[in-house]
């Protein structure tokens, strides 16, 4: 059951796609900028594009600036997990720049063609479907997001249990309140600036906690 209503995740979604709207307007010099940049310092398309799950486990096409060398492999954990490495000679030379929050400006594009929205869990990989438990299918209740819960406290250092719960969490208990905290705490976190989120959102952090002590076993 989720703390928030029917109506209201449909007027969240409208607000963030009306905001999504504007920001793009704001931010078009920037991202043809960026797409300039992406082109003449390495070979490959501008755009990364690649298939996720969407709302109800629908696939939909998601858009980020190219960071990455084209065509190299994803790096898997062993519990599936796409990791990002500190250190990644795959990275363009302008890859960790984009990094900081900036490779995800095309995805203003998804939330206007309504696959996603500005906050809520990731969009995941296809292969990841089959594995979730009946708990973790839940995530897929509302639209993906491009900042969410497990971003801000610093998921990428979490196992794919604890990130999957964190996503359940929200939408059982986001609150508007949540909202603007997640949004704010974004642009720290893209900075390298986990900890502010977690001492934000504590209570959180301790209750996945079991899920990685369960994983080391």
């Amino acid at each position: 059951m989720s703390a928030r209503s029917q109506w209201s995740w449909c007027i969240k979604w409208g607000v963030e796609r009306a905001v999504a709207a504007l920001a793009l307007l704001l931010v078009f010099p920037l991202l043809l900028g960026l797409a300039l940049l992406v082109k003449l310092t390495s070979r490959g398309p501008v755009l990364y594009v690649s298939d996720r799950l969407g709302h109800g486990g629908c696939v939909f096409k998601l858009y980020k600036f190219r960071s990455m060398m084209d065509g190299v492999p994803a790096v898997l954990g062993v519990d599936g997990k796409v990791l990002t490495l500190k250190s990644d000679s795959r990275v363009t030379s302008i890859g960790k720049f984009l990094r900081l929050g900036f490779d995800e400006l095309p995805q203003l594009l998804n939330i206007l063609r309504g696959d996603m929205c500005l906050i809520g869990p990731r969009p995941d990989v296809l292969w990841e479907k089959d594995r979730y438990t009946d708990r973790q299918r839940r995530r897929l209740e509302v639209r993906p997001g491009i900042t969410g819960l497990a971003q801000v406290v610093g998921g990428r250092y979490m196992n794919n249990a604890q990130n999957y719960e964190l996503d359940v969490l929200y939408v059982e208990q986001s609150t508007w309140r949540m909202d603007a905290l997640i949004l704010l705490l974004t642009l720290p976190y893209s900075l390298g600036m986990d900890h502010i989120g977690v001492k934000v959102f504590r209570k959180y952090i301790e209750a996945v906690r079991p899920l990685a002590e369960s994983l080391e076993k």
